[in-house]
């Protein structure tokens, strides 16, 4: 079920909570042109752990209100409001794909408040990994075109996603992925189910995606040396989203990091098939 809080700005944000609605909290970023919604793989996982699994809009996607000039270290302060409106101090976050750079922030601003954070298939700081090859071409045109024709890049998202039928929308977005993903997409009950994390991002509009894909391009604003609390890496072998040499870049970075190198996983599919090891480690 869908929840909405007001911010101190006026703002909506928008969040979705799955598990045990009384459990340790864990707070799940999305990816990319996405939403809330991606969380729900780990639905069962989280009821079996006993965690709450709460999964918010980003500003200008899903539910949540867009948000002018936003920045990457913006969003930590929308946190805090959202864990004090549900009356959470202390919480782990996990972040899949352009969520992993949120997952970060929060662990490098918010201290002791996070515990423990999880980067699955997460982006990397362009700017000091120093180039965007190794990326998939879909991800570099839009990288590109956000910034010198914004207006393309919107036309090419109300296409591909906003006016696309369901079945389109399906093949557009199984195109990109290994096998191993596209098989996690047809487990689904029916096209329109299984894009629908990807159709929600666009519920308003591409204003929320272009920002969020200028986002993914900028600066992040702080070093990954900040972060305090453990960082566990999940990477699946067949994911070529990102090159290796982003896991080894963390790697680098990250003070207290570890890394878990799944075989014959892709992006879709690290989720839904290791849910459960993702928060046990968590946990703790």
């Amino acid at each position: 079920m869908t929840r909405i809080i007001t911010l101190s700005d006026g703002r909506d944000l928008a969040y979705e909570e799955y598990g045990d609605p009384g459990g340790t909290p864990v707070l799940s970023f999305h990816g990319g042109l996405s939403s809330r919604l991606d969380a729900a793989p780990a639905d069962g996982a989280a009821r079996a752990l006993g965690v709450r699994l709460i999964s918010p809009d980003r500003p200008g996607m899903g539910r949540s209100t867009y948000q002018e000039g936003r920045r990457l270290l913006d969003w930590p302060g929308d946190v805090v409001q959202l864990t004090a409106v549900l009356d959470i101090d202390r919480f782990a976050v996990m972040g899949w794909s352009c969520g992993g750079a949120y997952a970060a922030a929060c662990a490098a601003r918010l201290g002791g408040r996070v515990t423990a954070a999880a980067l699955l298939a997460s982006a990397v700081p362009l700017d000091q990994f120093g180039t965007t090859r190794g990326l998939t071409a879909d991800d570099r045109m839009l990288l590109f075109l956000v910034r010198r024709a914004p207006w393309l890049a919107a036309a090419l998202m109300r296409l591909t996603i906003g006016a696309a039928s369901d079945t389109l929308l399906f093949k557009e977005v199984a195109r990109s992925f290994p096998p191993v993903d596209r098989a996690v997409l047809t487990e689904q009950p029916s096209p329109s189910q299984a894009v629908a994390f990807v159709r929600e991002s666009m519920r308003h509009g591409t204003k929320g995606g272009l920002q969020d894909y200028r986002i993914f391009g900028d600066p992040w604003g702080f070093e990954l040396e900040e972060i305090t609390a453990p960082v566990h890496l999940w990477e699946g072998s067949d994911d070529h989203t990102g090159p290796p040499a982003y896991r080894e870049f963390l790697l680098r970075h990250i003070p207290r990091v570890d890394l878990t190198l799944v075989p014959n996983e892709g992006h879709l599919s690290l989720l839904p098939h290791h849910a459960r090891s993702i928060l046990q480690e968590l946990l703790g």
